[in-house]
């Protein structure tokens, strides 16, 4: 029998523009192969693979025998899927992704990007945001109370206590900006992968892309009739489900639902850190032409139940940190410094925590992908919209802040792609986006208080474009460049305690308050003022960079990227505004395949300046107190490697090795701090301002927070063959050196060195049809601490804390 057949040239695969010269060369080479010796034919075909893969792939290639399997879709980071390929019939899968706003393989993108595929997420328990951290060592995510989550990459990033935080990370939902910090919440379902891009994506992701971009993208309707489910249960009371449905309508109509549902209770015995949310996705793919594809998608998320809380550190329980803030003494601690503050006559006057604390959040978006074969060229119009109401009352500073939040977005996207392999690739494009958020958030802190009722409107516009030029037969040049025209504008109004009545004032109080205050609420003894604020900004960013192909498999890249994230307002009279941080990265890196394509060797070096970084934190406002408030504060070099190795040495083993070391510094570091509530709560050194009750805190030459200098994941896995079943076991922990928390560098926010490590064993049935499975998470049962806020009148970090161990089991069902 035959066992070899005509295959699609891999230069379709690798897109190389000198492809074609290549394998006419190389043709004319094996002419003659089936005429000569055998030691000539082994020759000639050993010469055509080193001369690249555009001409292997031009051969015929052995096909798999019934005795061989194709390699497991999760051997890579970022396993094969819908959108994974293998290069042959063994060795790891590659993948396609989309980076850079084209179909590419992840092996031949000249950008620092790791994805995580469909069963990678699934296997590691990511329902939410946070999750992800255990999967990307240079990636920290953090849930900051009231459906926030705190991004950063290689410690750049932001503290999103409040509706005024943009993200330094653009986080997209297929390519579709979410804006708020609880944007991503509820969406970690049906997905076909997560890419996470390292370094600023400035060109082809404009704004607030300072530090990379997370793209999530999801499955979409295919031509199949398939359901698949799932279905979780463990510890802490976990209960998670998952299913979707595809079905073909007709030839040209396509349509997929989904939908997933958790419940868990909280990690800390007060409730708090739980899981309640329900979430649902429409798709309806349309193909009127063989050139015209229109993709329509539905989505809502409700996240719900109490929500994540912190505890003082260094812990009051260091045997149980999980007990809670309302259970380990904390509360008993609050009324010692009341009684002290107040002279032993106020117990509360610091509020205590409750366990009343909760999340009301509910999204809901649509969105249209529109793609249109012009012949030479791919035009690309995404117009979206995105609705969020939040509520919510936290206690995760050491004391209660509630908020009712309201945001409006809509965006468009439009971009013309090149097609086809000639030496110039491009795309160009144009973006728009308009959003409006109004919040009423009130912030208790016992010896003062705030109440900020801000409306804010953002409207931003910008035209970018990239190219890509086959300057030599294996070199490639790449430039790119992209303007943006912000404006921005603030109104409404911000309040706090009344003021002190003047020396020797007889008249009323409330006459003096109405004179005084813009207005006077005697129902809640505020006294308010007129927020205002306008800010346009144009801004250009831009890429260049070089790629080379130094082998058929290897690819050596180095480029420098430019990003912006926008400045923007906080609750004060003027100034009451901060510019726009910028970040510089220069990378260098190589991709590469071994041995048959059964090892994979990936590193990246980086050097990134970091300017006007954008500082959130509690200062004093203007016409008096303090409240949270933004500064540009200083700047920071960052540098670094990243080492990725998979190695899969048979069909049913694969390692995987990813270590990052990391050196992020303050060169300049200068920010306000209050003393309205108390000495100054910092490791560093302070100089007092003259006439206002704040000092300025010098934390020149620390290093950032959520930075530690070594990360490394390593992780092992086996599949034992049965008869017609297989179980697949995996090993794994994520190793990381002692990093600070926060940007006080107090104790408290230290976390030293840690290990999470993880197992999992997977039975899979009838060819995958069916799967029965055993996790367990962080074995070691880690104390490990992700984000911290200073309670300003104790001086003790509130910190919040990883999942402890979990455990519990899967079951999930695929027909097609």
């Amino acid at each position: 029998m035959n066992r070899h057949k005509q295959v699609t040239p891999v230069c379709s695969r690798y897109h190389s523009p000198t492809c074609e010269t290549r394998c006419a060369r190389h043709r004319s080479y094996l002419r003659g192969v089936h005429m000569a010796k055998p030691s000539f034919h082994v020759a000639l075909t050993t010469a055509a693979w080193l001369a690249g893969p555009s001409c292997l792939g031009a051969q015929t290639l052995p096909e798999p025998s019934g005795h061989e399997r194709p390699v497991a879709n999760n051997v890579a980071r970022g396993p094969a899927d819908a959108t994974s390929v293998p290069v042959s019939g063994k060795g790891i899968a590659d993948i396609v992704v989309t980076a850079q706003r084209r179909n590419e393989n992840l092996q031949r993108a000249a950008v620092a990007v790791t994805a995580v595929g469909s069963d990678e997420l699934m296997r590691a328990g990511v329902s939410q945001p946070q999750d992800l951290t255990k999967l990307v060592p240079a990636l920290k995510l953090a849930g900051v109370g009231g459906g926030g989550t705190q991004v950063t990459v290689r410690g750049v990033g932001n503290f999103a206590g409040n509706p005024y935080a943009e993200p330094a990370v653009a986080v997209n939902l297929d390519g579709v900006y979410l804006a708020r910090s609880g944007g991503p919440d509820g969406l970690f379902y049906d997905l076909d992968r997560v890419e996470v891009l390292k370094g600023p994506q400035g060109t082809l992701y404009g704004r607030n892309a300072t530090a990379g971009a997370i793209n999530i993208i999801t499955k979409k309707p295919t031509k199949d009739l398939s359901l698949d489910a799932s279905l979780e249960a463990g510890n802490y009371g976990l209960w998670r489900g998952m299913a979707a449905l595809n079905v073909p309508v007709s030839p040209t109509l396509q349509v997929r639902a989904s939908g997933t549902l958790t419940h868990r209770d909280g990690y800390s015995s007060d409730g708090y850190n739980d899981d309640k949310t329900q979430a649902g996705r429409l798709q309806l793919r349309w193909l009127p032409t063989a050139r015209l594809s229109v993709l329509l998608v539905g989505d809502y998320e409700h996240v719900g139940g109490k929500g994540p809380n912190g505890v003082f550190s260094p812990y009051l329980v260091p045997s149980n940190p999980f007990l809670g803030s309302t259970k380990d003494g904390s509360n008993a601690l609050l009324k010692d410094i009341s009684l002290a503050i107040s002279g032993g006559t106020n117990p509360t006057l610091l509020p205590p925590i409750l366990d009343n604390g909760f999340v009301d959040q509910r999204n809901w978006g649509t969105s249209a992908t529109i793609d249109l074969d012009l012949g030479g060229a791919k035009l690309t119009v995404l117009p979206a919209y995105r609705h969020s109401d939040n509520d919510y009352l936290q206690y995760n500073p050491g004391f209660p802040v509630s908020s009712s939040e309201r945001s409006r977005a809509t965006s468009i996207e439009a971009r013309l792609t090149s097609t086809g392999h000639s030496p110039l690739q491009w795309i160009i494009g144009g973006y728009f986006y308009n959003e409006k958020i109004g919040f009423d958030l009130f912030a208790d802190q016992g010896v003062a208080f705030a109440r900020t009722e801000p409306l804010l409107h953002t409207r931003s516009y910008a035209a970018f474009g990239q190219l890509s030029y086959a300057i030599l037969p294996h070199l490639r040049a790449t430039g790119g460049l992209r303007y943006t025209d912000e404006h921005k504008t603030q109104a409404g109004r911000n309040g706090g305690p009344l003021p002190a009545l003047p020396a020797g004032y007889n008249g009323s109080p409330a006459a003096y308050y109405n004179a005084a205050c813009q207005p006077y609420d005697p129902s809640t003894a505020t006294c308010y003022f007129g927020l205002t604020g306008d800010l346009k900004k144009q801004s250009v960013t831009w890429k260049a960079g070089l790629e080379y192909d130094a082998g058929p498999r290897s690819l050596i890249y180095g480029n420098v990227a430019t990003g912006f994230k926008a400045g923007g307002f906080f609750g004060s009279l003027p100034p009451n505004s901060y510019k726009p941080e910028t970040l510089t990265a220069y990378t260098l890196g190589t991709k590469n395949r071994f041995f048959d394509n059964s090892l994979q060797v990936n590193a990246e070096a980086f050097y990134w300046t970091y300017k006007n970084k954008q500082v959130t934190h509690l200062g004093p406002i203007l016409p008096s107190g303090f409240n949270l408030i933004t500064e540009n504060a200083g700047k920071a070099t960052i540098k670094g490697a990243e080492l990725e190795i998979i190695w899969q040495p048979t069909h049913d083993d694969a390692f995987s090795a990813n270590l990052q070391y990391l050196h992020a510094r303050y060169k300049d570091f200068r920010y306000s701090q209050t003393t309205v509530s108390g000495p100054p709560q910092t490791a560093c050194p302070t100089i007092p301002i003259a006439g206002a009750s704040a000092v300025t805190v010098d934390c020149s030459g620390r290093p950032l927070p959520l930075a530690p200098t070594w990360t490394a994941n390593l992780s092992y896995r086996h599949t034992f063959e049965l008869r017609d079943t297989k179980i697949d076991a995996q090993i794994g922990t994520q190793i990381q050196s002692r990093y600070f928390t926060g940007e006080e560098y107090l104790p408290g926010e230290l976390q030293k060195f840690s290990t999470a490590s993880n197992a999992s064993l997977t039975w899979h049935l009838h060819g995958d049809r069916y799967a029965v499975g055993l996790f367990i998470d962080n074995i070691e049962d880690s104390r490990i601490k992700t984000f911290s806020f200073v309670q300003p009148v104790v001086g003790l970090p509130v910190v919040i804390l990883r999942a402890p161990r979990t455990f519990g089991g899967r079951f999930s069902v695929s027909f097609r």
